[in-house]
């Protein structure tokens, strides 16, 4: 079981801030601390059996989950989960899951961040010092800085319009817009606009009170919203003075209330940014602005939800979208977003999204769509964290309060005092300098590409800080491991097309990610995740001079274009001295250099963090002899160390200047969601239908994975669209009952493969209950005398056919509130994270909560919190309780009196 949870964290291991009682969190008072282990007063894991090998698996915190761009996730050994959901309450995490028999919660965990939550202890705290970077060769870049002022002055403006009403949110999303721009009268000519999108954060601060919270959405007083919006500030005033229209805009709502959106909020965020873009148009005469050149820029989970925004927008929009910078992002749904040039930017101390996961915005482009001229980029930067690219996440700059993401210790690798670790405010220089040299070769300025693209070049305005790049797409002629390059005959070293998998086993020889759990790997999935999976070259050697490489009948066409390798080193290793050999079809061959600064070097190793990323390998053949450049079918990789290993991902020729991108988008499958009335006992089937948006005019493929179906029908199925198909359906089953239980859905998860992207990427079965539903009833007293213990009663007016979860937690009220000092210290440790010191804090900032259930076949259970009799004149005290009943709230109020 040790080694799952070690792999389960190898996909999944977005490393949970530390100190986690720094992180404010979204609908609670108090700080944040880490959910901890199972509590002792019942277990926190729950199984519901829904009959015939489907079950719907669920976890209790006892405090609520984090508001940060990872999400909580349930994992266990050979088993397939549907994506997860969080409960109203914040604390309670769900997923489906079929199964030969009831999940054991032995073999189960939920992780989050890189730490198991179910388990005592923090998980990547092994995190330990790195071996430094090696210094690369690198010139300055030739065109103008992009991180430095223009010569336009600027002005700043905010807007407010009415909320907008989204699906599965009861309350509105606002719609807020701050806007750094040229001044009016600026030549400037038509403006392209650039739209920022921030992330997953906390929603709600009280200025006076830094251990308060906030509350509940909408943020009430003395509680103020957390301007997250404001934190691009810096970046939109340099681009303003560039030439660009900016807006960033704000969506606290979304951030409160998706925790319930099996997409994570992607399709909201999406819904959000198209809201402004349409209210951009009636704005852009006014303001000078080309609504045909828009760039998204999207920070953590806004990242997912402008490139979901960006694969929505169709040819008949009245905007294009040009480009996307996307900022240390998540992709839950393995998008990107097809004919549009993208970014991603990726900090190596993310210590939100650890496991770099955005990197699959350029690695899924690659076989999505083969002819795809749009460049994908992936930018790489030492010592950045997540947080720091906005202003309002960081220490020192921001009015809520905030913190640093990554967890480590302080002096160990990406620590606030290791001599690798980026400033706050050097960090926001790399970022300012790479989102505008993104605008800047979006909107036309080629001159920007080295940036982008892996060539040795480094931006004056981000100082000494390191950063790594490689590119795909943008006109090049890629070969790709297994699909149309296949090995050549090694000499002196050991090759294979090997599949793109991590696993703990050493002796799992056809997976490229054997024995490297306790690294990050972004290119490669987890094993035992049902997601599509790439091959890769894969070389090892014991001896100078050793060989290996890739042979393609189609040949490549080096003499204008250079030749790029995206390389993964294994860290176990020294760098290695590598050479490039090209051959042509009559036996012709070339022994060539890497550009200089090039040479591909050790990432920073170190415990639970290395990260395993492909760096681009160049290769200019132009002065070659004795090989002809327009006919390369075999490319090699010559070591002159003694020992090493590698993984190629692909290599391509690239030209010197970006082609237009595609005017065409790909269709796009949306996966629809159907309800049905639950039956009678026994196995039932529906059809669930997609429908395609957009012409197929090319054989197209996706795989769709179902999870808490009937046992023995869970799916994973290739779905193939023809040319011209428009819908298609996928059969599901379940099993129905004669009593009453919550509702449930049987899920199906969509991911692209090739010539066709994804929207709804989750849809399924709802299934609706149709057995008569128990009243349920809460008897609680209105009045206790001190000493006596509050007793909350929760009843059913008949016997429950499943056990029925009550969750309850101490919340702010009105007038003096009952404290940790009035009830039993040995209650108070089990059921609160109090310190010896803080036991006379209310009990709502102490986190108290109960847990307690309905058994099947039962009626009642009794809520029970003791209280003290001090002895003390003191008045009337108060607790206020939040109960969360299957999702259902209710509130209870209860007054503690003096005795005698």
């Amino acid at each position: 079981m040790e080694s799952f949870r070690a792999i389960a964290l190898t996909v999944r291991r977005t490393l949970l801030v530390a100190a986690l009682g720094a992180a404010p969190l979204l609908a609670t008072t108090g700080t944040a601390s880490p959910a901890g282990a199972a509590e002792p007063d019942g277990p926190a894991w729950e199984v519901v059996d829904h009959g015939d090998g489907s079950f719907e698996v669920s976890w209790t915190s006892g405090r609520r989950f984090p508001t940060t761009s990872d999400r909580p996730t349930i994992v266990g050994d050979g088993l397939d989960f549907g994506p997860p959901t969080v409960s109203a309450d914040g604390r309670t995490v769900t997923a489906s899951v079929t199964a030969d028999a009831a999940p054991e919660a032995a073999d189960l965990d939920v992780v989050l961040s890189g730490d198991r939550l179910d388990e005592p202890g923090f998980d990547p705290s092994a995190v330990g010092t790195a071996t430094p970077l090696a210094e690369r060769a690198t010139t300055a870049l030739e065109a103008a800085d992009p991180g430095l002022p223009g010569a336009f002055e600027i002005v700043s403006s905010d807007y407010e319009l009415p909320g907008v009403k989204l699906p599965g949110m009861p309350q509105p999303i606002e719609m807020v817009g701050h806007v750094v721009e040229p001044a009016a009268g600026a030549e400037t000519g038509p403006r392209p606009l650039v739209l920022f999108l921030h992330g997953r954060h906390s929603v709600c601060y009280n200025p006076d009170d830094p251990d308060d919270g906030g509350g509940r959405w909408p943020c009430q007083a003395p509680a103020k919203e957390i301007p997250s919006h404001l934190g691009y500030d810096h970046t939109q005033r340099i681009l303003a003075t560039q030439g660009y229209a900016t807006v960033s805009i704000r969506v606290n709502g979304i951030n409160a209330q998706d925790h319930r959106l099996a997409d994570g909020g992607a399709d909201a965020r999406a819904a959000i940014v198209q809201e402004h873009l349409d209210h951009w148009v009636t704005l852009a005469g006014e303001h000078q602005v080309d609504m045909d050149q828009v760039v998204l820029v999207g920070h953590s989970r806004g990242g997912e939800g402008v490139d979901r925004a960006a694969i929505q927008i169709g040819p008949g929009a009245p905007y294009d979208v040009v480009g996307q910078v996307l900022l240390a992002p998540v992709d839950f749904a393995w998008h990107t977003a097809p004919g549009v040039p993208t970014v991603t930017v990726l900090p190596y101390c993310d210590g939100d999204v650890f496991d770099l996961q955005g990197q699959r915005f350029t690695d899924v482009a690659r076989d999505l769509a083969p002819g795809d001229t749009s460049l994908k980029s992936s930018v790489l930067v030492m010592g950045a964290n997540h947080n720091y690219f906005n202003s309002e996440w960081t220490p020192s700059t921001a009015a809520a309060p905030s913190w640093d993401d990554w967890g480590g210790e302080r002096d160990k690798t990406c620590g606030t005092r290791h001599e690798g670790r980026l400033s706050a405010r050097e960090q926001r220089s790399v970022g300012t300098a790479y989102v505008a040299g993104a605008v800047r070769l979006f909107t036309g300025e080629d001159d920007y590409l080295p940036q982008y693209d892996g060539s040795p070049v480094h931006v004056p305005s981000v100082g000494d800080a390191e950063v790594l790049s490689h590119a795909i797409g943008g006109g090049r002629s890629m070969r790709r491991p297994g699909i149309d390059a296949t090995r050549t005959l090694p000499s002196g070293a050991e090759t294979q097309l090997c599949t793109g998998v991590v696993t703990y086993e050493s002796a799992a020889f056809g997976m490229c990610g054997r024995d490297s759990g306790r690294h990050v790997a972004p290119h490669w999935a987890s094993q035992g995740d049902r997601v599509p999976t790439r091959r890769f070259l894969e070389m090892s050697w014991e001896a100078a001079g050793a060989t290996g490489g890739l042979r393609f009948s189609d040949p490549l066409d080096l003499t204008a274009d250079r030749l790029e390798l995206r390389v993964i080193l294994d860290v176990g290793y020294a760098a290695p001295d590598l050479q490039v050999r090209v051959s042509d079809s009559s036996g012709g061959t070339a022994l060539l250099d890497p550009v200089t600064g090039t040479e591909p070097i050790r990432l920073p190793r170190m415990s639970y963090g290395t990260k395993l990323w492909a760096q681009a390998l160049l290769v200019d053949a132009s002065a070659a002899t004795g090989v002809d450049l327009a006919d390369i079918t075999a490319v090699e990789l010559v070591a002159s160390n003694a020992e090493g290993r590698l993984w190629v991902t692909d290599l391509a020729s690239a030209p010197a200047v970006l082609p237009a991108p595609p005017a065409d988008a790909l269709p796009q499958v949306d996966i629809g969601t159907i309800s049905v009335e639950e039956g009678d006992k026994g196995t039932h089937t529906a059809k669930v239908p997609y429908t395609i948006t957009g012409a197929v005019t090319d054989p197209a493929r996706f795989v769709a994975i179902t999870a808490g179906e009937e046992r023995g029908s869970s799916q994973r199925v290739v779905i193939d669209v023809a040319p011209g198909q428009t819908s298609g359906t996928i059969p599901l089953t379940w099993v129905g009952d004669t009593y009453f239980s919550r509702a449930r859905l049987v899920q199906i998860t969509a991911w692209p493969l090739t010539g066709i992207a994804t929207d709804d990427y989750i849809g399924g079965l709802r299934i609706v209950e149709d057995d008569p539903e128990p009243v349920i009833t809460v008897d609680a007293p209105r009045r206790v005398v001190e000493g006596k213990a509050i007793e909350v009663t929760i009843s059913s007016d008949i016997p429950l056919g499943r056990a029925f979860r009550i969750y309850a937690s101490a919340d702010k009220g009105k007038g003096e509130p009952l404290r940790g000092s009035d009830v039993p210290a040995t209650w108070l440790a089990e059921h609160s994270e109090a310190a010896d010191d803080r036991v006379g804090r209310p009990l709502w900032r102490l986190h108290v909560w109960l847990r307690g259930r309905i058994q099947a076949g039962e009626t009642s259970t009794t809520l029970r919190i003791p209280t003290v009799a001090d002895g003390r004149k003191e008045g009337a005290e108060f607790l206020d309780l939040d109960l969360w009943m299957n999702d259902r709230p209710e509130q209870v109020r209860v007054k503690v009196v003096d005795a005698g």
